[in-house]
Protein backbone atom coordinates (compact mmCIF):
# COMPACT_ATOMS: atom_id res chain seq x y z
CA UNK A 1 0.00 0.00 0.00
CA UNK A 2 1.24 3.58 -0.64
CA UNK A 3 0.04 6.56 1.34
CA UNK A 4 -0.85 9.95 0.89
CA UNK A 5 -2.51 12.46 2.40
CA UNK A 6 -5.59 14.77 1.07
CA UNK A 7 -4.58 18.99 0.46
CA UNK A 8 -7.60 19.78 2.52
CA UNK A 9 -5.15 19.74 5.04
CA UNK A 10 -3.74 23.14 3.91
CA UNK A 11 -6.36 25.38 2.96
CA UNK A 12 -3.55 28.12 3.87
CA UNK A 13 -0.71 27.12 2.09
CA UNK A 14 0.15 27.36 -1.59
CA UNK A 15 0.45 24.34 -3.43
CA UNK A 16 4.72 24.46 -3.44
CA UNK A 17 4.14 24.80 0.41
CA UNK A 18 1.94 21.68 0.60
CA UNK A 19 4.54 19.50 -1.97
CA UNK A 20 7.25 20.44 0.44
CA UNK A 21 5.60 18.98 3.69
CA UNK A 22 4.27 15.57 0.87
CA UNK A 23 8.67 14.83 0.56
CA UNK A 24 9.32 15.97 3.87
CA UNK A 25 6.82 14.36 5.64
CA UNK A 26 7.47 10.72 4.05
CA UNK A 27 4.61 10.19 1.83
CA UNK A 28 4.34 8.30 -1.30
CA UNK A 29 1.91 10.90 -2.85
CA UNK A 30 -0.35 13.78 -2.31
CA UNK A 31 -4.45 13.71 -3.05
CA UNK A 32 -4.74 16.89 -4.57
CA UNK A 33 -8.00 18.34 -4.96
CA UNK A 34 -9.40 20.23 -7.62
CA UNK A 35 -12.40 22.97 -7.09
CA UNK A 36 -13.96 26.09 -8.61
CA UNK A 37 -12.31 28.12 -5.08
CA UNK A 38 -8.30 27.56 -6.68
CA UNK A 39 -7.80 25.70 -3.23
CA UNK A 40 -5.13 24.64 -4.68
CA UNK A 41 -6.11 24.06 -8.55
CA UNK A 42 -9.09 25.27 -10.40
CA UNK A 43 -10.60 22.72 -12.48
CA UNK A 44 -9.49 23.80 -16.19
CA UNK A 45 -7.58 22.07 -19.16
CA UNK A 46 -4.59 22.26 -20.24
CA UNK A 47 -3.18 22.46 -16.81
CA UNK A 48 -1.68 26.21 -16.70
CA UNK A 49 2.59 25.04 -16.62
CA UNK A 50 3.60 26.58 -13.57
CA UNK A 51 1.33 23.91 -11.50
CA UNK A 52 2.99 21.13 -13.72
CA UNK A 53 5.75 22.32 -12.56
CA UNK A 54 5.54 22.59 -9.23
CA UNK A 55 3.56 18.92 -9.05
CA UNK A 56 6.68 17.00 -10.78
CA UNK A 57 8.13 16.78 -7.87
CA UNK A 58 5.12 14.04 -6.07
CA UNK A 59 3.49 11.65 -7.08
CA UNK A 60 -0.68 12.15 -6.98
CA UNK A 61 -2.29 9.49 -5.52
CA UNK A 62 -5.61 10.94 -7.35
CA UNK A 63 -7.40 14.43 -8.20
CA UNK A 64 -10.56 14.61 -6.21
CA UNK A 65 -12.92 16.63 -7.74
CA UNK A 66 -16.50 18.04 -6.96
CA UNK A 67 -18.67 16.64 -10.25
CA UNK A 68 -21.83 15.54 -8.63
CA UNK A 69 -24.36 13.74 -10.63
CA UNK A 70 -27.60 12.73 -8.81
CA UNK A 71 -29.51 16.04 -9.22
CA UNK A 72 -32.41 16.01 -11.29
CA UNK A 73 -31.57 19.31 -12.67
CA UNK A 74 -30.20 19.01 -16.41
CA UNK A 75 -29.02 21.75 -16.90
CA UNK A 76 -26.96 20.60 -13.45
CA UNK A 77 -26.28 17.46 -15.04
CA UNK A 78 -24.61 18.92 -18.43
CA UNK A 79 -22.25 21.48 -16.28
CA UNK A 80 -21.09 18.31 -14.13
CA UNK A 81 -20.65 15.98 -17.07
CA UNK A 82 -18.32 18.95 -18.68
CA UNK A 83 -16.90 18.83 -15.45
CA UNK A 84 -16.25 15.75 -15.52
CA UNK A 85 -14.25 15.12 -18.77
CA UNK A 86 -11.99 18.24 -17.72
CA UNK A 87 -11.04 16.17 -14.66
CA UNK A 88 -10.52 13.47 -17.08
CA UNK A 89 -8.14 15.30 -19.22
CA UNK A 90 -6.55 17.10 -16.36
CA UNK A 91 -5.37 13.64 -14.41
CA UNK A 92 -3.92 12.17 -17.76
CA UNK A 93 -2.09 15.43 -18.12
CA UNK A 94 -0.57 15.17 -14.71
CA UNK A 95 -0.04 11.42 -14.28
CA UNK A 96 -2.85 11.25 -11.71
CA UNK A 97 -4.58 7.98 -12.07
CA UNK A 98 -7.79 8.09 -10.86
CA UNK A 99 -10.10 11.06 -9.83
CA UNK A 100 -12.88 11.23 -7.61
CA UNK A 101 -16.45 11.99 -7.82
CA UNK A 102 -19.57 12.06 -5.98
CA UNK A 103 -22.87 10.55 -6.45
CA UNK A 104 -24.29 13.66 -3.98
CA UNK A 105 -27.15 14.18 -2.12
CA UNK A 106 -30.32 12.42 -3.67
CA UNK A 107 -33.17 14.79 -4.12
CA UNK A 108 -35.88 12.47 -5.34
CA UNK A 109 -35.75 8.06 -4.71
CA UNK A 110 -32.68 6.11 -4.46
CA UNK A 111 -33.91 4.26 -8.06
CA UNK A 112 -33.94 7.16 -10.01
CA UNK A 113 -31.13 9.04 -8.73
CA UNK A 114 -28.89 6.17 -9.26
CA UNK A 115 -29.71 6.01 -12.41
CA UNK A 116 -28.81 9.79 -13.41
CA UNK A 117 -25.07 8.60 -11.47
CA UNK A 118 -24.76 5.87 -13.41
CA UNK A 119 -26.39 6.76 -16.88
CA UNK A 120 -23.86 9.86 -16.54
CA UNK A 121 -20.33 7.90 -14.95
CA UNK A 122 -21.03 5.21 -17.89
CA UNK A 123 -21.15 7.35 -20.83
CA UNK A 124 -17.54 9.04 -19.72
CA UNK A 125 -16.05 5.45 -18.87
CA UNK A 126 -14.50 5.23 -22.40
CA UNK A 127 -13.35 8.50 -22.62
CA UNK A 128 -11.52 7.79 -18.84
CA UNK A 129 -9.65 4.61 -20.45
CA UNK A 130 -8.67 6.24 -23.47
CA UNK A 131 -6.79 8.17 -21.28
CA UNK A 132 -5.70 5.44 -19.22
CA UNK A 133 -7.77 7.60 -16.27
CA UNK A 134 -10.46 5.70 -13.37
CA UNK A 135 -13.00 7.46 -12.36
CA UNK A 136 -13.74 6.66 -9.00
CA UNK A 137 -16.71 7.14 -6.62
CA UNK A 138 -16.34 8.48 -3.34
CA UNK A 139 -18.54 6.41 -0.63
CA UNK A 140 -19.93 9.52 0.47
CA UNK A 141 -23.82 11.95 1.32
CA UNK A 142 -26.31 8.76 0.22
CA UNK A 143 -23.76 6.31 -1.11
CA UNK A 144 -22.37 6.13 2.46
CA UNK A 145 -25.52 3.83 2.94
CA UNK A 146 -24.50 0.20 2.10
CA UNK A 147 -28.15 -0.50 0.26
CA UNK A 148 -27.89 3.01 -1.91
CA UNK A 149 -24.36 1.87 -2.70
CA UNK A 150 -24.83 -1.77 -3.85
CA UNK A 151 -27.95 -0.47 -6.19
CA UNK A 152 -25.58 2.20 -7.89
CA UNK A 153 -22.65 -0.40 -8.21
CA UNK A 154 -25.14 -2.84 -9.84
CA UNK A 155 -25.84 0.11 -12.65
CA UNK A 156 -22.26 1.00 -13.03
CA UNK A 157 -19.73 -0.11 -15.78
CA UNK A 158 -17.54 -2.33 -14.01
CA UNK A 159 -14.69 0.04 -15.20
CA UNK A 160 -15.92 2.86 -12.63
CA UNK A 161 -14.56 1.63 -9.18
CA UNK A 162 -14.86 3.09 -5.71
CA UNK A 163 -13.39 5.83 -2.96
CA UNK A 164 -13.94 4.05 -0.01
CA UNK A 165 -14.03 5.97 2.92
CA UNK A 166 -14.97 3.66 6.11
CA UNK A 167 -15.71 6.66 8.18
CA UNK A 168 -18.52 8.15 6.19
CA UNK A 169 -19.77 4.63 6.11
CA UNK A 170 -19.56 3.94 9.74
CA UNK A 171 -21.58 7.43 10.14
CA UNK A 172 -24.23 6.25 7.98
CA UNK A 173 -25.03 3.80 10.61
CA UNK A 174 -22.60 0.73 8.40
CA UNK A 175 -19.81 -1.58 9.33
CA UNK A 176 -16.69 -2.45 7.99
CA UNK A 177 -17.54 -6.00 8.56
CA UNK A 178 -19.94 -5.79 6.12
CA UNK A 179 -19.65 -3.36 3.74
CA UNK A 180 -16.36 -4.45 2.95
CA UNK A 181 -16.82 -8.22 1.25
CA UNK A 182 -19.27 -6.36 -0.98
CA UNK A 183 -17.01 -3.92 -2.45
CA UNK A 184 -13.58 -5.29 -2.36
CA UNK A 185 -13.31 -5.72 -6.13
CA UNK A 186 -14.30 -2.17 -6.92
CA UNK A 187 -12.00 -0.55 -4.33
CA UNK A 188 -9.27 2.00 -6.25
CA UNK A 189 -8.62 4.39 -3.39
CA UNK A 190 -9.30 4.77 0.31
CA UNK A 191 -9.58 7.80 2.31
CA UNK A 192 -8.94 6.94 6.28
CA UNK A 193 -9.67 9.30 8.96
CA UNK A 194 -11.27 8.50 12.78
CA UNK A 195 -13.39 9.82 15.22
CA UNK A 196 -15.55 9.91 18.16
CA UNK A 197 -19.21 10.94 18.53
CA UNK A 198 -19.76 13.80 20.66
CA UNK A 199 -23.27 15.21 20.77
CA UNK A 200 -24.37 13.18 17.83
CA UNK A 201 -21.82 14.98 15.92
CA UNK A 202 -18.32 13.54 14.27
CA UNK A 203 -15.56 15.07 15.58
CA UNK A 204 -12.13 13.86 14.18
CA UNK A 205 -9.37 12.66 16.33
CA UNK A 206 -5.79 11.02 16.37
CA UNK A 207 -5.62 7.53 14.96
CA UNK A 208 -6.81 5.01 17.37
CA UNK A 209 -8.57 7.19 19.58
CA UNK A 210 -11.87 6.73 17.66
CA UNK A 211 -14.62 4.36 16.23
CA UNK A 212 -12.65 3.80 12.76
CA UNK A 213 -11.24 0.22 12.90
CA UNK A 214 -8.25 1.39 10.97
CA UNK A 215 -6.24 -1.80 11.57
CA UNK A 216 -9.01 -4.02 10.67
CA UNK A 217 -9.37 -1.80 7.35
CA UNK A 218 -6.17 -1.97 6.32
CA UNK A 219 -5.93 -5.70 7.02
CA UNK A 220 -8.45 -6.49 4.88
CA UNK A 221 -6.87 -4.55 1.67
CA UNK A 222 -3.91 -6.01 2.89
CA UNK A 223 -5.83 -9.56 2.31
CA UNK A 224 -6.90 -8.74 -1.27
CA UNK A 225 -3.55 -7.55 -2.45
CA UNK A 226 -4.35 -3.71 -2.50
CA UNK A 227 -1.44 -2.13 -4.29
CA UNK A 228 -3.36 1.32 -4.28
CA UNK A 229 -3.33 4.92 -2.16
CA UNK A 230 -4.54 5.20 0.88
CA UNK A 231 -5.47 8.78 2.02
CA UNK A 232 -5.39 10.51 5.20
CA UNK A 233 -8.25 13.42 5.19
CA UNK A 234 -7.51 15.85 7.11
CA UNK A 235 -10.53 18.04 6.47
CA UNK A 236 -8.41 21.38 8.16
CA UNK A 237 -10.57 22.91 5.32
CA UNK A 238 -13.86 22.53 6.51
CA UNK A 239 -13.10 22.21 10.40
CA UNK A 240 -10.17 24.51 10.95
CA UNK A 241 -10.51 23.74 14.81
CA UNK A 242 -8.65 20.31 13.91
CA UNK A 243 -4.88 20.14 15.35
CA UNK A 244 -2.74 21.52 13.19
CA UNK A 245 -1.59 19.42 10.34
CA UNK A 246 1.57 19.19 10.35
CA UNK A 247 1.86 17.78 13.51
CA UNK A 248 -1.05 15.54 13.14
CA UNK A 249 0.09 13.89 9.32
CA UNK A 250 3.21 12.38 10.54
CA UNK A 251 1.34 10.92 13.44
CA UNK A 252 -1.17 9.39 11.06
CA UNK A 253 1.26 8.08 9.19
CA UNK A 254 3.22 6.42 11.49
CA UNK A 255 0.75 4.78 12.45
CA UNK A 256 -0.27 3.16 9.45
CA UNK A 257 2.95 1.72 8.68
CA UNK A 258 2.99 0.34 12.30
CA UNK A 259 -0.57 -1.49 11.79
CA UNK A 260 -0.67 -2.05 7.77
Amino acid sequence: MLYAFTTLAYPNLKLIEVVERVKGFGFDGVELRVADDGVHVKPSYPVPKEVKEILREVKLSDLAGYARFSSPDQEEGRRNADLLRTLISMAAELGAPGIRVYAGVFKDDAQSATSRVAKALNAAADFAEKNGVKIMIETHDDVAKLENLMLLLGKLDERIKLVYDPANMIAAGERHDEVFPKIRGRIAHVHIKDFVVKEGKRVYCRPGEGIVPIPEILRSLKGIGFTGYVSVEWEKMWHPELEDSDVILPVYLKYLRRVG
